[in-house]
Order: structure tokens, then C-alpha cells, then sequence
């Protein structure tokens, strides 16, 4: 079998989707299509002794690179994608999803050659769409309209936004190429809960609770298979050379460590009516927070870890080092761009905030043993993502929180026991092993 496989997002590709590549290249030749990856990926996958069988990687930058207008990226896709198909001829092409148009154009092109078409799950899927949904527009109805603005004239203008680029991507653009619109009810343009196929012939998820979700949401339960996450197999050790800390920090763990992974958002909404929570309000919750480990944890080293994006905004870098640095001489705010898993690896506690994030779904994989809290004082929307998650805390209250961080400090917490359910009829133990059955079917 020739396989092409597609990075998609290089956090998702360097968390997960990596570990996927490497059982592929043991055996079969993969042509791998690429985004623009950090140094240490990059590095692992030049080494042919991981990675015997990956024999090119093509640059697509659909998520990465240069920002050109939507018209000229649309044909370039295209262009991109059917040129791929035409050389390369694959049996199987693999992403992390079809919604976005250079996965699109790349499986319609594929299903022509009569190639098998498979989208494996590379981060956490949220239970409650319909809050994620709501959450959507009401961030984008608050971040990109001025509060003069009635609530249901920024909300109506949100929602008309969402509907015209849903338009645009999904039916103009495939047309202005020649190419039959993307009908299914999926899109990245969220503005509906369905998690349908939009052009795959397969989803892979990575748990009897994903495969469920799926199923609820409009994938056909024929369709959809389950291989556990790379970081539960052997795969781990291909993990460990990307996000060891030991070149990252030249600390010498003299004392025990919390890492709290920092989002980006600046406003919230209370789960229970939708109603705003101000960035006032936001910042006092957090700083309560940070407040409570430094008091209660006080000799451990706090390391605040800012989402990503914070980097493109150097005031909002700025406002978390006026806010948490005077708290305590034990609080060291990171680089954004630095990896999480590397800080996972480090710390002795991972702590998250809302709204939920993949971060916390990898520590747990990642680093098992340790105590993963994920944080919901306020009843924020998206903040009970991780309510029945195995291997992860969920605090609903202060009391909690202050309850769980003396058991830490006194070395008296434990983990709740792992779910003991049996392996479902419809996993498989492998990446190869899932390709290989799947292409059977064809």
C-alpha cells in the first residue's frame, strides 16, 4: 500500500498524530504532507532509523506560512491537491479531519483512484456540542464587535458571518474551480453539531466514549473504529524524544513543580444562562487561583504556561507578568511558544483552566501517574468538558480545590481507579492493523 498522510495542525501532529506516522512508515512507504513543524520534529523525522519507509515530505501550509487572500489560497488547494493525487497514485490518504478545504480537495481527488479515505481523531472532542456551538458565537459576538452594539445585533451579525463563509468555502470556491460544492452538514465553520462525513470513507477515534459521540452525531456506526491514542502504546518512546525537558530548561529540579496552562480568551459565559462573565471578573477568578497554590503549595515553583497564541500579543504577555509575578517570587510565566508537553513532563501537578483544552486530555495519557485537575469554580461554559474524564480531577468548587491541594501538599491524594471496561468489538491495537482492515473492505 502507498499511503499519503497529511499533518494537518502541527500541535495535533506533534501530540499525536506523529505516533500514528511512525507504525505506518515501519511498514508501508508514506509520502508524508506537511505543515510547518517545530525543530524537533523536524529533526525526528529526518532519522530513517525511526522512520524507515517515509520516503518525502511535501510542503502544504495550508495552517502555516504566508497569509494570502482566501480566493488564491482556495486555488492553490486545489491546485496542490489534485497535483499530489495525480503523482503519487495513493491506496490510502490520512488526515486529521475533512472539513478544511485541502483535506476536502485531496479525498475527492483520492476517492477517483479508488483510494481509502480515513480520518483519525488528533484532539479532544467536546460532549456538549451544542455549548460548544453557543460558545463560538457568543466569543466571536463579544471579541469582534463593539460593546455599543446591542447583544442580538452582534449576535445576528455573528451568526450571518458564519453562514456566509460557510457559503463561500463549502460552495462558491469548490465551484470557482470547477469542482461539485462539499454538502454534508460539517464544517469548520461551526455553526451547526454535526460531526457527519463530509468526503472520508472512515473515522478512527480514540475511545468507546468518542466512538459513542460520533455515532450521536450524524457519523454512520459502520464507519467509525477505534485505536486507543499513540501516547497508551508502544509509540510513547517517539513522544519522549520530541518533548523530553532536559534541552529545554537548563532547571535543576531542586523542588516540586505546578504547571497551570493559561488560556487565551479574556472573557467568559456562565453555562447556566449564557450570560457574560467580564474580563474583570475572568482576571479575578484566576488570580484567586494562583493565589491559592502559591499559599497552600508554598515552596513549590509555579510555572503559568500561556496558550500559543498569547505570542502574537505582547500586551496580553505583559498583563499576565504585572497580574501573577507579584503573587509570589515562586511564579515563572514561559514562553507561549515552548511546548506544554514538555512542561507536562516536568511538573509534578498539571492544572487547566477554562474554557477545556486537549492539554489536559494528553497529560493524562502522558503522564498518568500525576495528578491532571481541570478547574471549573464558575460554572463557565466548556468548563465541565472533563466532568467523567478517566485519570482527570474535575473541581467544581473553591472548596474542592483547596480540599484536593492539601492532600497533594500532605503526599496524601490519590487517583480515582482507571475504568476497567474491556476492549470493544470495533478497536483495533494498531494504526497499521486499522489501514490494513480498512483497505480489506475496499
Amino acid at each position: 500500500m502507498k499511503v499519503l498522510f497529511y499533518t494537518s495542525v502541527p500541535r495535533s501532529f506533534q501530540t499525536t498524530l506523529i505516533g500514528n506516522l511512525y507504525e505506518l512508515c515501519q511498514v508501508y512507504p508514506v509520502v508524508l504532507l506537511a505543515e510547518e513543524l517545530n525543530m524537533e520534529t523536524e529533526k525526528i523525522l529526518h532519522n530513517r532509523t525511526l522512520f524507515p519507509e517515509l520516503k518525502k515530505i511535501v510542503s502544504v501550509r495550508q495552517y502555516t506560512g504566508k497569509k494570502i487572500n482566501p480566493v488564491c489560497k482556495n486555488y492553490y488547494l486545489y491546485h496542490l491537491a489534485k497535483t499530489i493525487v495525480k503523482e503519487y497514485k495513493p491506496d490510502i490518504v490520512i488526515t486529521a479531519n475533512d472539513v478544511y478545504p485541502f483535506e476536502m480537495y485531496l479525498m475527492r481527488f483520492a476517492q477517483k483512484v479508488r483510494a481509502v479515505n480515513v480520518c483519525f481523531q488528533a484532539a479532544l472532542q467536546i460532549k456538549d456540542r451544542e455549548g460548544e456551538v453557543a460558545w463560538s458565537v457568543l466569543q466571536n459576538a463579544n471579541s469582534q464587535y463593539p460593546r455599543f452594539l446591542p447583544i442580538h445585533a452582534r449576535l445576528l451579525l455573528v451568526r450571518l458571518k458564519k453562514f456566509l463563509g460557510y457559503f463561500f468555502y463549502y460552495w462558491v470556491f469548490p465551484v470557482a474551480v470547477g469542482q461539485r460544492p462539499f454538502l454534508s452538514k460539517s464544517s469548520f465553520i461551526v455553526w451547526n453539531t454535526s460531526l457527519a462525513p463530509q468526503v472520508s470513507d472512515y473515522q478512527i477515534v480514540f475511545s468507546e466514549r468518542d466512538y459513542d459521540l460520533y455515532r450521536e452525531n450524524g457519523f454512520p456506526a459502520e464507519r467509525v473504529f477505534i485505536v486507543p491514542h499513540p501516547l497508551k502504546r508502544r509509540t510513547r518512546e517517539i513522544f519522549q524524544k520530541i518533548h523530553s525537558p532536559a534541552p529545554m530548561l537548563n532547571l535543576q529540579k531542586e523542588k516540586n513543580t505546578v504547571t497551570v496552562m493559561w488560556p487565551d480568551e479574556t472573557v467568559s459565559f456562565k453555562k447556566s444562562d449564557y450570560s457574560l462573565i467580564s474580563e474583570k471578573e475572568l482576571w479575578r477568578q484566576r488570580i484567586r487561583v494562583v493565589t491559592l497554590l502559591s499559599q497552600i503549595l508554598r515552596d513549590w515553583k509555579i510555572f503559568i504556561k500561556p496558550h500559543p497564541t498569547v505570542k502574537n500579543d505582547k500586551n496580553k504577555f505583559q498583563e499576565i507578568e504585572n497580574n501573577l509575578k507579584p503573587l509570589s517570587p515562586n511564579i515563572e510565566i514561559t514562553n507561549p511558544e515552548e511546548a506544554a508537553e514538555k512542561y507536562i513532563e516536568l511538573s509534578d501537578i498539571v492544572v487547566g483552566l477554562p474554557p477545556v483544552s486537549t492539554t489536559l486530555f494528553i497529560a493524562q495519557m502522558q503522564c498518568p501517574e500525576k495528578p491532571i485537575l481541570s478547574l471549573n469554580v464558575a460554572g463557565e461554559l466548556l468548563g465541565n468538558g472533563y466532568e467523567d474524564a478517566e485519570g482527570i480531577e474535575y473541581i467544581d468548587s473553591e472548596e474542592k480545590f483547596i480540599a484536593v491541594l492539601k492532600l497533594i501538599r500532605d503526599n496524601r491524594y490519590q487517583k480515582k481507579p482507571k475504568d476497567k471496561r474491556g476492549t470493544a468489538e470495533k478497536e483495533f491495537s494498531n494504526t497499521t492493523e486499522a489501514i490494513e482492515a480498512l483497505y480489506g473492505k475496499r
